[in-house]
């Protein structure tokens, strides 16, 4: 009698899938599809993407399943990957304006509740200090893009510089924004996101 494969041990499992059996690794994408979600979705606050990391995290499985170590914890593995994918998707909207407003328009309403708007607010409280900071003209630059919305053009004239070193000054501001908001990790890396976006970064 075969048994199903719900119901054989993970490490007999995984040698299965290492050696190429698709049954096992749909029982095995069973297993575990619902937490990979659940933990995609508490980040990226949205079904479409949060099922898109679960079909890329078992995609990457299934490619490089020789790799897989039937000995060792899969679930740290496997979180591990998704994670790194989070960070990938995130990393990439934060630079293509067509990823960030895709998915900053899966999270219109991610600043409901009370404790992310006081985060948000936090974000605040710490930006302001690191503007007042930064260098006297790079703090203009900064707040001619951020809170007048002035292009690059209109910043470089205004300012008698050139389009590139408002390029620069910006892209130097910004990226001491990250750094010292990546001292936060209890932040939420969403409402970080939405943060730098309302800037228009």
């Amino acid at each position: 009698m075969i048994k199903k494969k719900n119901h054989i041990s993970e490490f007999e499992l995984l040698s299965e899938v290492q050696q190429g059996d698709e049954k096992a690794f749909e029982a095995l994408f069973d297993i575990y599809k619902d937490k990979i979600y659940a933990f995609s979705y508490k980040i990226l606050k949205s079904k479409d993407l949060a099922d898109d990391i679960v079909i890329e995290v078992f995609a990457k499985i299934w490619k490089g399943r020789e790799f897989i170590q039937p000995g060792l914890t899969f679930q740290a593995y496997l979180f591990k990957i998704t994670k790194n994918h989070i960070v990938n998707f995130l990393n990439k909207a934060s630079s293509d304006s067509r990823v960030r407003e895709q998915l900053l328009i899966s999270v219109n309403y991610y600043r409901s509740s009370t404790e992310e708007e006081i985060i948000y607010n936090e974000y605040l409280t710490i930006a302001e200090q690191v503007i007042n900071q930064m260098p006297k003209r790079r703090r203009q630059v900064f707040k001619l893009k951020t809170e007048q919305g002035m292009s690059y053009e209109q910043i470089a004239s205004h300012l008698g510089v050139s389009k590139n070193t408002v390029k620069s000054h910006l892209t130097a501001a910004t990226t001491h924004l990250r750094s010292v908001f990546n001292m936060y990790p209890d932040k939420t890396a969403m409402l970080l996101l939405v943060f730098l976006y309302n800037l228009g970064l």
